[in-house]
């Protein structure tokens, strides 16, 4: 009876064992769960601004083509890709429409973005880290002319009602993508007017919903 009673005992310490386990890999499995949010490309936009040593400076406007992000039960973005088309680069700040088409026909080409061949630029997100109550260190990987690079940069999130919101001014090395046109640095002969600066800047407006 002693025997038979030990053996029950150990079939219940058994099962509750599994349980627990199946419990914690349950509990597990819901902590690294994550949904997708899909990019609003209407509400999401990319504003790129270049400037030259001598102070001048060109701005305008870049579409979002699509994009997806990945949040966690707490909130918390975790991954994702932002899809942006180069062919829909636009200037602004010239108003003489003959010189505007030149410079964005430029930009265009492969002295540049060579959007012909390279349609689109991708940023890919490997990680989202908090800093404040809305300000996180985003790290990811940015492709763009074929070729791609790890970056990081600090920006302003925010995760409510089943919409993710999020802002970040994004300074680019060019050259780093090998696109080296009017470079100081890799064109020494260049005059101070001819000289663009090899760092451009993307300001970046995120929408993504549920």
């Amino acid at each position: 009876m002693m025997k038979t009673f030990v053996t029950a005992m150990v079939l219940v310490f058994a099962v509750s064992g599994a349980q627990a386990k199946s419990k914690g890999k349950a509990a597990k499995a819901d902590a690294t769960k994550t949904e997708a949010y899909k990019v609003d490309t209407k509400e999401s936009t990319v504003a790129w601004k270049g400037t030259k040593k001598a102070g001048s400076s060109h701005n305008g406007q870049i579409s979002v083509k699509d994009g997806e992000i990945q949040v966690d039960n707490k909130g918390q973005i975790t991954t994702g890709q932002i899809n942006i088309d180069m062919t829909t680069i636009t200037n602004e700040d010239l108003k003489d429409a003959e010189y505007n088409k030149k410079l964005v026909g430029h930009l265009a080409s492969n002295d540049f973005f060579d959007t012909a061949k390279f349609p689109v630029t991708t940023f890919k997100v490997l990680s989202v880290t908090p800093v404040s109550k809305d300000q996180v260190t985003v790290k990811g990987e940015l492709t763009m002319i074929g070729k791609t690079n790890p970056i990081e940069f600090p920006a302003k999130v925010t995760v409510d009602k089943g919409v993710v919101t999020g802002e970040a001014t994004v300074k680019v090395d060019r050259t780093k993508w090998g696109l080296k046109y009017g470079s100081g640095n890799f064109f020494k002969e260049l005059t101070a007017d001819k000289i663009i600066n090899d760092e451009f800047e993307m300001n970046l407006k995120l929408v993504a919903k549920k």
